[in-house]
């Protein structure tokens, strides 16, 4: 009953007071995952014509380039250049394809391989990548009305916010810091007040596992996690469904709008092909073949704001050898997402730092390029960094300052700035690296 009352009454309502078009698009994402193959090839190759179309007319960076049309939509796309996280973040005004930000949203990158870029997205394009998120968790069996834990990194949720938590049985708690004791407590509720899905990082995931199993707490039982925002390591899953008792679905995106693939119930990652095109590129910037790693580069096709052709993401996956999922979904396959080896910090007081603290902290240094937090002792931490030549100092007080802030307690912090980084075999910079041998 109240599944049906908030999807055809209250959320609806919503979307006309909002001006958004949550519900509708949710439908729409819901009635391509039963389309065809052939059904979805048609609806990618539509959807690609006309976004480069749009970008090539409206945008004045693809517009400069000149790049000639053609009637095949894939080989066009592929005389696009590759398209580097540094070039759109210098050039971010030329990439919109209107001048009027007013009734926009802004979004910000994580920043989890440099500093982090702004994208814009109308009320719709917003719409749409929310309806096909909660699509992700319909996969993992959540209906309107189950209740959530989740976990996120801003907790001075607005009324807009506040309302939606209520009406979807949102239970928001902060991702930024999780020590032993306040895991604790969220596991002591849990007991008393259990939730049907709990959405988290999968390292925030992992630290309520262990801790979980730690202290021989075994009466938590969700109905399904869903992962999101951090490579799921193998062990990090192994661990949540052991503790939890339930199965881990993880999804993979990119905090620039791209919902890229998503496990279904074989566990299987489904590219939703119908929001964006995939390519897994060599060295060369030629296709992999299947069962070999190579960089991600995806081109949206529902951000028309601003758009992204052939946008080299910063992570590694592996392109899938199998073409046919036993779940009945016709969505083509994502091997291995290799992403970025997640570790933790920890801090005298025993809090983990992770690697999603450290970028939502460091997004407000825009001066510093890359960066990676290094832990040998147990008391002190060193920030290394890369900057442009022409900075000469950075406040190394400031970045302290707000460590301490979100942690709430003295760390000892060393800074070493430093001509480059060097990459980790994933092809992203490592952000963390502890080698107290203890996580």
């Amino acid at each position: 009953m109240k599944k049906k009352l908030l999807e055809n009454i209250i959320l609806p309502l919503g979307d006309q007071l909002t001006g958004g078009s949550f519900i509708k698009k949710l439908k729409y994402w819901r009635e391509v995952c039963d389309l065809s193959q052939n059904e979805l090839n048609n609806l990618q190759k539509e959807k690609l014509s006309k976004i480069l179309e749009f970008a090539s007319s409206n945008s004045p960076f693809f517009k400069a380039l000149a790049i000639p049309h053609s009637s095949e939509p894939y080989e066009w796309l592929a005389n696009f250049p590759i398209l580097k996280k540094q070039q759109f973040r210098d050039h971010l005004s030329e990439f919109l394809t209107t001048n009027n930000l007013e009734g926009l949203t802004a979004i910000t990158s994580s920043g989890s391989t440099g500093p982090p870029s702004k994208i814009y997205f109308n009320k719709e394009e917003l719409s749409s990548n929310r309806a096909l998120q909660v699509l992700w968790w319909e996969w993992a069996g959540y209906r309107f009305g189950n209740s959530i834990l989740q976990t996120g990194v801003n907790m001075q949720r607005s009324k807009e916010k506040a309302i939606k938590d209520k009406l979807l049985n949102t239970r928001y708690i902060s991702a930024m810091s999780h020590s032993e004791a306040e895991i604790l407590r969220e596991l002591r509720l849990l007991q008393k007040s259990p939730k049907d899905h709990f959405v988290a990082y999968a390292s925030s995931l992992y630290l309520f596992a262990k801790t979980s199993l730690d202290h021989g707490i075994s009466n938590i039982q969700f109905k399904s996690i869903i992962s999101l925002g951090e490579k799921l390591l193998p062990h990090f899953r192994e661990t949540i469904e052991k503790a939890f008792s339930c199965q881990v679905f993880d999804t993979y995106g990119a905090s620039e709008g791209f919902l890229i693939a998503g496990q279904c119930s074989e566990g299987t990652y489904h590219i939703y092909s119908p929001h964006l095109i995939i390519e897994i590129l060599d060295d060369q910037d030629q296709e992999v073949n299947p069962g070999e790693s190579g960089r991600v580069v995806l081109t949206g096709l529902d951000n028309f704001t601003t758009p992204l052709i052939r946008y080299e993401v910063g992570d590694m996956a592996v392109k899938s050898k199998i073409q046919k999922c036993s779940c009945g979904m016709d969505l083509p396959i994502l091997g291995e997402v290799i992403g970025r080896q997640t570790e933790f910090l920890i801090t005298p007081k025993g809090k983990y730092i992770t690697v999603q603290n450290v970028v939502r902290i460091m997004k407000h240094f825009p001066e510093i390029g890359q960066f990676k937090l290094v832990q040998e002792v147990a008391d002190r931490i060193r920030l290394i960094y890369t900057t442009d030549e022409h900075i000469q100092e950075i406040d190394h007080t400031k970045i302290l300052g707000m460590f301490e802030e979100i942690f709430e307690e003295p760390l000892g912090m060393e800074f070493n700035r430093v001509d480059s980084l060097p990459k980790a075999k994933t092809g992203k910079f490592q952000l963390i690296e502890n080698n107290l041998g203890s996580t």
